[in-house]
Parts: C-alpha cells; structure tokens; sequence
C-alpha cells in the first residue's frame, strides 16, 4: 500500500493506522489479505529501519550503533524481536504474501550468537 509516515510515524498523517489495522482478538488474521494487528500506540519503524536495498555491512553497522538501533545493546534488540507482536506478523503473513525467511527463533538465535562473537561485521 506505500503507506509513508511523516513525522508522527502514525502511517498518513491524518489517518491513524488503527483505520486499517484491526485490534480485535484475531485481527482478521484467517482472512486472505489481513492487515496485521496493532495496538492503539503503535507507530511505523524508523525510516532507517527499512533495508530494502542495503547492503549486509550497512544493516550490520547499524544494529550495532545504539545511536541508529532505537538505543538497544544485542539482547535488547533480541528482545524486541522476541517480544514485539507486529514484528511477529512477518513470519505469518496471511493471504498470499511471503513470509519472513527462516523462523523467528532462528532469528532471535542468531542475534543472541552475534552478540556472543562480539557483533562483528565484514568490514571488521
């Protein structure tokens, strides 16, 4: 849908994304094209959160940088991942959309190891 936050990071500026994002207890999720489901005080990533066409040094920088990860050390970004409910949905998508690669635990895993080994990158 494209949806571009501005400032408030709410999704269009005078349309909250509770419009949408249904709160119920199954959040529509058995219908083909669900929304994913939000609370109330839910707001978009960062934009320096979206990776699409960066490159694995770059998202690797970034992760370890408190100052561009939300101020998170590697167990809290763990966490977040573990915890944050939206972020849930894309391992199970609905409808017709490609989940997330590999699995949520793998992922929460391989941050907890990352930070184990030091957080290294390949430009190291």
């Amino acid at each position: 849908m494209m949806i571009r936050a501005g400032e408030s990071r709410i999704g269009a500026e005078t349309i909250p994304c509770r419009t949408c994002h249904v709160t119920n207890e199954t959040g529509g999720q058995d219908m083909p094209h669900a929304a994913p489901q939000v609370a109330d005080a839910w707001r978009l990533a960062p934009v320096e959160a979206d990776w699409f066409g960066r490159s694995s040094d770059f998202i690797c920088a970034q992760l370890r940088d408190p100052a561009r990860n939300g101020g998170r050390t590697v167990e809290e970004l763990a966490e977040h991942l573990g915890h944050d409910v939206i972020l849930h949905w894309a391992w199970a998508p609905g409808g017709t959309r490609e989940p997330a690669p590999y699995d949520l635990e793998n992922h929460i895993e391989d941050l907890r190891l990352w930070g184990a080994a030091g957080q290294p990158c390949a430009f190291d």
